[in-house]
Parts: structure tokens; C-alpha cells; sequence
């Protein structure tokens, strides 16, 4: 009597999660005579058929159930036996759950984490975005191993007492300009006097939320729209219905048909981004930090006018 093969069970699983030769076809990448040939083959084992076919795709015989739950534990098993191999070849995988703002979690944190896994290939992540204070809140209560979090002035102030900080890069601030505006031509920076006449596309939300509004000491700004996500402002800007603050760690993922200048205002005091950890010297918290700690290495015209 033949034996059920592993290619078979999984092709009998498929069927059955899909109820069609073809579907199952697709999904596992094979031609439809292959599955054919495979559910034959699973039939001759069983020594009685699987599946009645039908104009409307298959149905399972009560034999064909209990091949399907059978291939559905076995292949569990199989996965599962794979991943303990390759935790003894390799080490096990280490979970480190890093929360951030939404900006951070934008561009700083995706680099970051790419960059942890060459260093470690074996971390693992479980991704969290909320404003400064809720993720502090969330590293002294434990649900987070680390956080990147803003501080400066218009910004709610995390309570960072008995944390483990760390400076970022990332913390000045940009002006995001269609590609034809005049202040994309400016070369250098931008003196702040230039922005009083503009209209400015805001954030909005939350209060506890970060957000970023007209340049910071604009007294009676112009405010053309406001809206929630930075999407939704590019789109704006690049439309030509106004400009908008865009922090430089957002730098990488700035459309290209937007110019981001930089702004000369000594009034301005700027902010910081920090990375905050517990006090416990975790190895792998550390590899997340000092991922985040390098330097913004994928610029696009961030350093005056629209380069």
C-alpha cells in the first residue's frame, strides 16, 4: 500500500481550506494537473476517495476530513520540529517589544531595527505606537523594553525619572516645500522671517499626542488645513496648498516632489529625541539602542533648498 507523502498532505490541506483543485493550485504554486496528481496519489493511499468533485469545486467525504485534520496536525508538527532545529543550529529568537511616536515609528524605528538585525538576526519585534508619555508609562510598567520618545518645548514632558536614557539623532525640525515653491531654491537656510506670509498645513489629534503645527515662534500663523496623518499633509503640500513642519528624522521618507529647508531662527530652542530603557542591561536592548543611536544615514535634500 502507498504511503501518504508530505507533498500530498499538503496539497489535501489546501483543498480542503479552499474547497477547489484550482484555488489550491494557486496557492501553492502548482499547475492544476499536479494537483490532480497529488490528491490521486493521497486517494490510492487512503484506499478510498477524499474529495467528490463537483461544477462548483470539491467537496470532502468523511474520509477526506479525516485526512485534512490529520494533514493539518501532522504539517503543525513538522513546523514546529523545524523551528526547534533551527533554534539548535542558530540559538533561540529573542522577542524585544520597542514602541515609538508616530514620526519616530515612520523612519527612525524601521532603519533602527534593520540595522539590529544584522547585528543580532535573532531578535524578533513586537512594534507599539503612542505618544511620549503612554510609552513611558509603558517601559515602568514593563510592556515595552524600549521607547523612542520626543522632549522639548510645546511637547507634553515624559516623566523619565529612574529610565535609562539615550540622545537620538533626529531632534531638528524642517520646513517640507513643493518642489517649485521660491524657498526651495534658497540655498543654506532659510532666515524664519521668510515664513510669517505663508499658509501652513498642521497636524491634529489627541492632546497628549505629539504633534507639529506652524513653525514654533510664528506668533499668528496662516493655517490652511489641518489633518491627522503625514500622508494626508504631503499630499496637501505637494499639491501646493501649503507648507509644513517636517522633523529631520522623517527625512528618508519624504516624497521627493517635497523640498525640505532648513530655517535660521535663534528663538528657537529645539527638541530631543531619546531612547529610554529600564535600568536592567539586557544585551539585546542594548543592540536596539545602539541601532537607533547611529546616524540617519539616507537623506533626501534635507540640508537647504531642494537638493
Amino acid at each position: 500500500m502507498p504511503e501518504l507523502s508530505i507533498s500530498a498532505l499538503r496539497v489535501v490541506r489546501a483543498v480542503a481550506a479552499h474547497g477547489s483543485l484550482s484555488r489550491a493550485a494557486r496557492t501553492l504554486g502548482y499547475s492544476q494537473p499536479a494537483i490532480s496528481r497529488q490528491v490521486s496519489a493521497a486517494e490510492k493511499a487512503a484506499g478510498q476517495p477524499l474529495f467528490v468533485r463537483g461544477a462548483r469545486g470539491v467537496t470532502m467525504t468523511r474520509a477526506g476530513e479525516l485526512v485534512a485534520r490529520f494533514a493539518t496536525e501532522t504539517l503543525a508538527g513538522l513546523d514546529r520540529l523545524d523551528e526547534r532545529l533551527d533554534e539548535l543550529a542558530h540559538g533561540p529568537e529573542v522577542r524585544v517589544r520597542v514602541g515609538a511616536f508616530p514620526s519616530a515609528n515612520a523612519a527612525l524605528l524601521p532603519f533602527a531595527l534593520a540595522r539590529a538585525l544584522e547585528q543580532q538576526p535573532r531578535l524578533t519585534f513586537a512594534l507599539t505606537e503612542a505618544s511620549s508619555p503612554q510609552l513611558v508609562h509603558q517601559v515602568i510598567s514593563k510592556r515595552l523594553d524600549v521607547a523612542v520618545v520626543a522632549s522639548g518645548p510645546g511637547l507634553p514632558q515624559p516623566a523619565l525619572e529612574g529610565l535609562r536614557t539615550a540622545p537620538l539623532p533626529g531632534g531638528e525640525l524642517t520646513v517640507g516645500v513643493p518642489r517649485g515653491h521660491p524657498l526651495a531654491a534658497v540655498e543654506g537656510t532659510v532666515p524664519v522671517r521668510e515664513l510669517v506670509h505663508e499658509s501652513w498645513i498642521v497636524g491634529k489629534g489627541a492632546r497628549d499626542e505629539p504633534q507639529f503645527g506652524a513653525w514654533p515662534t510664528l506668533t499668528d500663523p496662516l493655517i490652511a488645513f489641518r489633518t491627522r496623518t503625514w500622508h494626508s499633509r504631503f499630499g496637501l503640500v505637494a499639491a501646493g496648498l501649503g507648507i509644513c513642519v517636517v522633523p529631520d528624522l522623517l527625512a528618508p521618507v519624504v516624497p521627493e516632489n517635497i523640498a525640505l529647508v532648513r530655517v535660521d531662527d535663534p528663538n528657537w530652542l529645539g527638541r530631543s529625541i531619546l531612547a529610554v530603557t529600564r535600568n536592567d542591561g539586557v544585551e539585546t536592548h542594548e543592540i536596539v539602542v545602539r541601532a537607533l543611536r547611529e546616524p540617519l544615514t539616507i537623506r533626501r535634500g534635507a540640508d537647504g533648498g531642494g537638493g
